[in-house]
């Protein structure tokens, strides 16, 4: 019997040395290089296909992570530059704006692509979850002058999609200072918690916590509006938090006080797949302080002096203006998909307080049998529109007063002429009467008749 096990132990170990040499120097030659270039080749193919401007990854070296993992460094996404805005470069103000003369804005240098640099990344497949039938994968990024870390599922079935941010450089954020047009600076940390339902994030439920320490914005030499250098304002502590509930993320909280800058804001997020494709709903408002607007000169002329009637300079401006609120807030409108958000003056608190019919809202229609509203009018919508007529109750003197008389046209006779009267009962027209045929006399015999 113990000779028979040694020889069955014999052959098995064969096959598994094998499998253990084949792993081994798998894994040790595998070509990783390759693998580099393929996958950037894969991404150019995929962004040609988008349009003439897509971006470009670049990748200095990919190797192995441990036994179930890769790792990545000096990672570099360029994202194109955004389409300049035509209506951007003319200002309503004179000498204000562009400012900049026609042989000024030839020399001008060309827009510049926006980078996401990525000094070191790794990424490792889980094998314990593997047993359970569930597929993770644990990932770490250091980028941004900070950490990210968290775990990916791979599937509808295999948890949360788990994201720890931890003091990320607001200042190395490209898209953002990009998007907003002036330098930040702070530190982000914060979590995401999001976990799709029937294997979808569009679906998800979940929570997101950041907080943005320190934050500022200018830096005394970065110009707004191409003209004049915003002095350093101090923002303070920005929080925000939010949940997700059926993949729309609300925010419940978005505020910073006790600074230079007092903002506030709401709205929301419906995530998408891919999560560039989320769409944003935002409403925020921001307001300088009195210390800040009386700091010195430029920031008097610039802002405006406290308790001056005279507005400042960026007042002047159209669309600055328009986002201008009676409680001295500017207030703007943040939305459409995350990869190309866009930003129109508001002087609403948020998305509840438009007033009137939003565009592309139905009309309301009165329920079957001409039900009246609270007002005591029908509110029966006809096929080709609200009936005109006044409502039976109605009188002269139920009318408002300010109603203007609308003239009405001269009458068309061809149509206001009464129509003639009809029988009540339809006569039979009388039959023709023939004449009565008359035979010549006796004497007057026809010529051919006479004797010859």
């Amino acid at each position: 019997m113990k000779k028979k096990l040694v020889t069955i132990a014999k052959w098995s170990l064969y096959p598994l040395f094998y499998l253990v040499c084949l792993g081994l120097f798998g894994y040790l030659a595998f070509p990783y290089e390759r693998l580099r270039d393929r996958l950037i080749e894969e991404f150019d193919r995929a962004e040609a296909k988008h349009g003439s401007a897509p971006k470009r990854l670049e990748i200095d070296a990919l190797t192995s992570y441990w036994v179930s993992g890769v790792e990545v460094e000096g990672a570099r996404l360029y994202l194109p530059p955004s389409a300049p805005d035509a209506s951007a470069s003319k200002s309503s103000v004179p000498g204000f704006g562009s400012g900049a003369s026609a042989a000024e804005e030839a020399d001008k240098a060309p827009p510049k692509e926006t980078l996401i640099s990525i000094d070191e990344a790794h990424a490792r497949l889980r094998l314990l979850p593997l047993l359970f039938g569930e597929t993770k994968i644990d990932f770490t990024v250091g980028a941004f002058g900070g950490e990210v870390n968290g775990t990916a599922p791979v599937g509808g079935e295999s948890g949360p999609l788990e994201v720890t941010l931890d003091s990320l450089d607001l200042a190395k954020l490209e898209p953002i200072t990009a998007a907003l047009g002036v330098p930040l600076k702070g530190l982000v940390t914060g979590s995401l918690a999001l976990e799709p339902q029937e294997g979808k994030f569009s679906k998800a439920n979940g929570t997101l916590e950041l907080t943005l320490a320190d934050v500022s914005v200018g830096d005394g030499k970065a110009k707004i509006m191409g003209q004049i250098a915003l002095p350093e304002a101090k923002v303070g502590d920005l929080v925000i938090t939010a949940e997700s509930k059926d993949g729309a993320l609300k925010i419940t909280k978005l505020s910073a006080s006790g600074g230079d800058i007092e903002l506030v804001g709401e709205g929301k997020i419906n995530v998408r797949e891919p999560w560039d494709e989320s769409v944003a709903d935002l409403y925020v408002r921001f307001k300088f302080s009195d210390g800040y607007r009386d700091k010195n000169e430029l920031t008097r002329s610039l802002l405006g002096a406290p308790g001056s009637k005279m507005p400042g300079i960026m007042d002047l401006d159209q669309k600055v203006k328009k986002s201008k609120r009676p409680d001295g807030f500017y207030g703007w409108h943040i939305f459409g998909p995350l990869k190309k958000l866009k930003f129109d003056p508001s002087t609403l608190d948020g998305p509840t307080a438009r007033p009137g019919r939003g565009k592309g809202q139905e009309p309301t229609v009165a329920p079957a049998g001409g039900k009246a509203n609270a007002g005591g009018k029908s509110n029966i919508t006809f096929p080709l529109g609200t009936s005109q007529a006044k409502h039976k109750e109605e009188t002269a003197e139920d009318a408002p007063a300010d109603r203007p008389e609308i003239p009405r046209p001269p009458p068309n006779r061809a149509v206001d002429m009464p129509a003639p009267e009809q029988p009540d009962r339809i006569v039979p027209a009388p039959e023709p009467v023939m004449p009565e045929r008359r035979e010549p006399p006796p004497d007057e015999a026809a010529p051919e008749d006479k004797p010859e």
